[in-house]
């Protein structure tokens, strides 16, 4: 970061990029005047254009107004930002842009959207080859998984891949943050002794680092972890110096955080008056910032005061406003303990009845988070970072030798010359190791693409569509009986081109192979920025068209057709290939009364068998598979036959919807290709 001694005499583009800098450096700790600056920068940009700095202002001067809880400003600089880099092509500040936004969205308690966004900064950076970026990503992926929806075993997935990726890259500060995050899983799943181990490692590098902000994070996350314990006393002496720190940067977010931590310590230290005086205060600030999360831990920690008190129906009152908060949220811990605040302020006020009822709720949801599955995997996965860091710490082992003999080596270079030979086999061995390293990243970047087209292929789809599919079951849950979630569908289009084989037999499979280039172009372009285009394999490609409502997709469907019809492959000798294309499609879940009959891959076959009514259809057209509306779940949809939905069509049980009209009975049989199996 620049000193402001470095700041004078610079002027125009020069002063906005130093000042940018600034404001990034500034953000967590000065937030106030990471904003002076930014709009100093922006004053600039304002007469000077420089598309890539601008963004980046923008984009970080929105996290520093989001650490300062001005909420509303900072989704204007955000969504301002992610316009200009969408303009100018800066695909990396629309990442930033993203990343931010869903930052946002998790604070304001909507984590559905804020998974959506992360996953867009995550697919962005995931092309872009940013190993930096990527784990960036994950790491906002997990926290929202952990803190919110309660899928543990996938937020410690998500961390440690996150952390094996910033311990190659050797970045103290992203490591520290990794580890902070991994000890808060641990805590969530009452693995206190572990949380503690991660919680204390990345304390220490956060110290080293002088990074305020995260300290007094970390200490606060040691701190609760202390009170599951049962030692107030410890966890009071954290919670002050967590306190202390952010009372000095004034985040209100962060400072009614410690206010709420204060009070709970002091609670259960029978200090009831300064603990009163601490919830107060939290409240006041929670409220003031609409971070919804905090609303709620706040209201459940001020409900056990009343209740320790004896004040039974106020403490019912509390947690009963914490639990609608935490359902509209769709955050499932914070549920958890809503319901369990609830039952025990029913039971201390006499209603055995609605305590029981409420209990059982309780009891179910905790049993959906804390399976013996998630326990079982929990395991493995924190098996498998051990044995990581195991071969890595023998990896540095055996380079602190390679570097000890080196260095006797050099002293005895001038009387044999073989020394100096040796020195610099061992300098190639290093090269070659490092080599290695990065053909191994490259590798995995590699292995979720097509070669050809440079789209994603079949194994990143079955990757990252199980992520969707769980947000899209949780939309449609989350909604009163009786109504339809918006933006919750998860379609699935199979595009095959038609006669595709005759392009390869009269111009050969080059211009096949141009052909499919092309074709993966065009589906880009029509497809939105958060969907997937992926090769599903020869001529067939899988558009992944996600949350949004199945009753748009025909209109996307014909759009595509239309494109591919028009679409002209010009080869270098100059003749002109055109093809049209069949395209089926189905949407997930194929009824939304039993939302989870029917899994991702059987919806994926039901649109192959739509591609083949298409072509027997005429071709050139889209056909899809949708239940009746009086359907109810069927599993057998999962692996079903294409005789067994042509007699479902037969039934009216299911409907068959091309783009030449709805069909009651399936259609004339001609010479059209088998459909593929998934």
């Amino acid at each position: 970061m620049p000193a402001d001694s470095e700041l004078v005499g610079l002027t125009g583009v020069a002063r906005a990029r130093a000042l940018a800098k600034r404001v990034d450096a500034e953000k967590n700790d000065r937030p106030a005047e990471a904003v002076r600056h930014g709009r100093e920068a922006l004053a600039i940009l304002a007469k000077r254009p420089d598309p890539a700095t601008h963004v980046a202002t923008l984009n970080e001067m929105g996290w520093a107004l989001m650490t300062l809880s001005r909420y509303q400003d900072a989704i204007i600089h955000l969504n301002l930002g992610l316009a200009i880099a969408d303009s100018s092509g800066d695909q990396r500040g629309k990442a930033r842009a993203y990343s931010n936004l869903g930052t946002l969205a998790q604070r304001r308690g909507d984590p559905e959207v804020a998974v959506e966004r992360f996953t867009r900064a995550l697919e962005i950076q995931r092309r872009l080859g940013h190993a930096r970026d990527v784990a960036n990503s994950l790491n906002n992926l997990g926290f929202v998984y952990s803190t919110d929806l309660a899928e543990y075993a996938q937020a410690l997935e998500l961390h440690q891949e996150a952390l094996e990726t910033r311990e190659q890259l050797g970045d103290s500060s992203a490591i520290a943050l990794s580890l902070n995050n991994i000890g808060i899983v641990h805590a969530r799943l009452r693995q206190h002794d572990l949380a503690l181990s991660y919680l204390e490692r990345a304390l220490a590098l956060r110290r080293a680092l002088g990074e305020r902000a995260r300290i007094a994070a970390t200490l606060n996350n040691i701190a609760d972890t202390w009170e599951e314990k049962g030692d107030f006393a410890r966890a009071l002496v954290a919670h002050r110096e967590s306190f202390v720190l952010r009372r000095e940067i004034n985040d209100p977010s962060a400072l009614a955080q410690s206010h709420r931590s204060l009070g709970v310590a002091f609670q259960a230290l029978g200090a009831r008056d300064s603990a009163r005086v601490h919830l107060a205060e939290a409240a006041r600030l929670g409220d003031s910032t609409g971070d919804q999360g905090l609303i709620v831990r706040n209201l459940l920690a001020l409900a056990t005061l009343e209740q320790v008190e004896g004040r039974h129906a106020q403490a019912e009152a509390l947690s009963r406003r914490a639990l609608s908060i935490g359902e509209g949220m769709g955050a499932r811990e914070m549920v958890r303990r809503a319901l369990q605040s609830l039952a025990d302020a029913q039971e201390a006020g006499g209603d055995y009845r609605g305590a029981l009822a409420t209990h059982r709720r309780f009891k179910a949801v905790s049993d959906s988070i804390f399976t013996d599955g998630t326990g079982r995997r929990v395991s493995g996965l924190e098996r498998r970072y051990a044995a990581v860091r195991r071969e890595r710490e023998l990896e540095r082992l055996q380079r602190q030798e390679a570097e000890s003999a080196m260095t006797t080596q050099r002293r005895t270079v001038q009387r044999n010359s073989f020394a100096a030979l040796a020195l610099l086999l061992a300098l190639a061995l290093w090269v070659l190791h490092r080599r290695r390293t990065e053909k191994a990243q490259l590798a995995e970047t590699l292995s979720v693409t097509d070669p050809l087209t440079g789209v994603p292929n079949r194994r990143y789809v079955q990757r990252t569509v199980p992520g969707d599919v769980a947000a899209a079951l949780r939309r449609h849950r989350s909604v009163p009986l009786g109504e339809v979630a918006r933006d919750a569908d998860i379609v699935f289009l199979l595009i095959d081109i038609d006669h595709f084989k005759r392009v390869n037999d009269t111009y050969g499979h080059a211009a096949g192979d141009r052909l499919l280039e092309n074709v993966a172009k065009q589906l880009s372009a029509v497809v939105r920025e958060s969907d997937v285009v992926a090769r599903w394999g020869g001529e067939e490609f899988l558009v992944v068209y996600r949350f949004t409502n199945r009753d748009r997709v025909a209109e996307l469907a014909e759009r595509i057709r239309a494109k591919i019809e028009s679409l002209e492959t010009v080869l270098p000798g100059g003749a002109v290939i055109k093809v049209t294309c069949s395209i089926g499609f189905a949407a997930f879940p194929f009824t939304r009364s039993a939302p989870e009959s029917v899994g991702w891959e059987g919806i994926v076959s039901i649109a192959d068998l739509a591609a083949y009514a298409a072509k027997r259809s005429g071709r050139n057209c889209w056909a899809t598979f949708r239940a009746a509306t009086t359907e109810t779940g069927d599993a057998s949809m999962n692996d079903v036959t294409l005789a067994e939905i042509d007699a479902r069509v037969a039934e009216r049980r299911v409907v068959l919807e091309t783009s030449l009209g709805v069909h009651q009975t399936p259609g004339a049989l001609d010479e059209a290709d088998e459909p593929t199996a998934f």
